[in-house]
């Protein structure tokens, strides 16, 4: 989805009470307190985030299932509903998480990665950021939004950002990336106006890196 300063990436969503009759409700993971007020707050804070990238963005506390950190729950919360069809990495699918999604946002889980309007991996993905929906240049926002989950967002600053939403140069630490990641991200950038937005998280803190931006390490 195409993130600039001055166009949203994503639509906020209507807010889905949908679920399969097939879920659990033993061990479920809460949700939003209040809903509409929360998610609005997230919302907002992804949007900074993409907007202003390499910015650190922080979300409240509150319960996620057991893997998903919780600025990661949280904008699957805000993101996702029975029109958002979500790809999990192997690694980060647990019953857990998918009741819990399930439940509070009736999503549709989907089985291969190009088939996803969102997207959840661990660092270590052993895929490609092309193999996720790439847009196109007469419809770039038709791609997939990549939520990373990471250790750190708090670490040396060992890059160096620059484009939209950044005045000069913006230096960021993420830490908890294999060496692949920076060559994935420059071809990325290299593909505007097609390529995925990602949103990279770690514990209640979020960090927007939009295909406009361009890393140097």
């Amino acid at each position: 989805m195409t993130a600039t300063n001055e166009i949203h990436p994503f639509a906020m969503p209507a807010l889905s009470t949908t679920f399969s009759p097939a879920i659990s409700l033993a061990g479920l993971c809460a949700g939003f307190d209040d809903p509409v007020h929360q998610s609005q707050q997230v919302f907002r804070r992804a949007l900074t985030a993409l907007s202003e990238p390499g910015t650190v963005q922080n979300v409240p506390e509150i319960p996620a299932p057991e893997g998903v950190h919780i600025a990661s729950y949280q904008l699957c919360l805000t993101l996702l509903d029975a029109e958002t069809p979500l790809w999990i990495a192997p690694a980060l699918r647990t019953d857990a998480l998918v009741s819990a999604l399930r439940f509070h946002c009736g999503c549709r889980l989907v089985d291969e990665p190009g088939q996803a309007e969102f997207a959840l991996i661990s660092p270590n993905f052993d895929g490609d950021l092309t193999h996720f929906a790439q847009g196109s240049h007469e419809y770039p926002d038709r791609s997939t939004t990549v939520i990373v989950q990471v250790e750190s967002l708090d670490a040396a600053s060992t890059w160096a950002l620059r484009g939209p939403g950044i005045d000069g140069v913006r230096k960021v630490g993420i830490a908890g990336l294999n060496p692949r990641w920076p060559g994935m991200l420059a071809d990325n950038c290299r593909q505007f106006p097609c390529g995925v937005d990602l949103l990279f998280t770690a514990g209640t803190a979020l960090m927007g890196l939009p295909r406009t931006t361009r890393v140097e390490i």
